[in-house]
């Protein structure tokens, strides 16, 4: 008696899932459209306009495409697509969070080096060995003269949460710095130039 028992449970649960998924795509899945807005607004506060651009579009083009899919009256699709953006929203802001971070780590470890490089910079300049060739020696002192604008403008950019900013500021510098002031480096520079 057990065997026909268990065969009509599954018979009635596939009837009520169909009838519930029916009903489901009756109507268009406005909750759904509205969490995807506001995935998509907070993905845009997260800044993911510029830090994950790609994300965030793929996000809107979700919902254009629910919007289509309701026009259609494919509620389906619409929910599909719904889904779709809320959850590349979600994304958006976990990568442009993770980006910014590191956008700043890496402005942050720029402004650092700048510094300690500017020490060891006028520490060759007065002569602690090994010296510099004067030609190195010339451009290393441009430099030490340039560095404080360069931190103060920096510095400036940091406040103002513009990391990539930083970045491109001090990237050449720092690279040229390091470049004149490692050991044996200075003759190898000259004869590139």
């Amino acid at each position: 008696m057990p065997g026909p028992r268990l065969r009509l449970v599954p018979a009635r649960v596939l009837l009520c899932l169909a009838a519930t998924g029916a009903a489901g795509c009756s109507a268009p899945p406005e909750k759904e459209r509205n969490q995807a807005e506001g995935a998509i607004a907070a993905a845009r506060v997260a800044e993911a306009a510029d830090y994950a651009p790609a994300e965030l579009e793929a996000a809107v083009a979700a919902i254009k495409a629910y919007d289509q899919a309701v026009a259609a009256g494919d509620y389906r699709l619409a929910l599909n697509e719904a889904l779709s953006a809320r959850d590349t929203a979600y994304q958006a802001a976990k990568l442009a969070g993770d980006r910014k971070a590191a956008a700043r780590g890496e402005a942050e470890r720029l402004i650092v080096d700048l510094e300690g490089l500017l020490i060891v910079a006028r520490s060759r300049l007065a002569g602690t060995p090994p010296t510099l060739s004067p030609q190195a020696a010339a451009r290393t002192r441009v430099a030490v003269k340039r560095a404080p604008g360069l931190l103060q403008e920096a510095r400036a950019r940091l406040d103002r949460q513009d990391f990539r900013g930083v970045t491109k500021l001090l990237q050449g510098p720092v690279q040229a710095l390091r470049k004149d002031l490692a050991p044996g480096s200075a003759g190898r520079r000259e004869s590139e130039a």
